[in-house]
């Protein structure tokens, strides 16, 4: 299945920075192979990483304020931690990237690594 992405998260991906994404819905599942790429369903899509397999799914709800992984709370030090480790420098920039969802943000975060929170 194709895990697309901004161009801007590649670097942090390929550098083992970027550990996994989070995305709206419901639709991945375990044992799914991702097909990393940018520009995705567009004519010019491209992959950059070669496909890996989908280790885990942990169900994720996001507000302007809190973010929950599978029904826990997280603290500011695991959201911070949560937001690094998703290719974001601050909690802010996590938060500020989802600010034009509908809240709460219901989705999951697909892990490519054997990271949970």
């Amino acid at each position: 299945m194709v895990l697309g992405f901004n161009e801007a998260f590649i670097p942090a991906i390929v550098a083992g920075h970027k550990i996994h994404t989070i995305r709206a819905g419901y639709r991945w599942q375990a044992g799914d192979v991702a097909q990393f790429c940018a520009r995705a369903r567009q004519p010019d899509q491209y992959e950059f990483w070669p496909p890996l397999p989908i280790l885990s799914i942990q169900n994720v709800e996001l507000t302007a304020t809190s973010l929950r992984v599978d029904g826990r709370l997280l603290g500011p030090t695991e959201v911070l931690a949560l937001a690094q480790a998703d290719g974001f420098a601050t909690t802010a920039e996590l938060l500020g990237f989802f600010a034009d969802q509908p809240s709460p943000f219901l989705g999951q975060l697909v892990h490519w690594t054997t990271k949970r929170y």
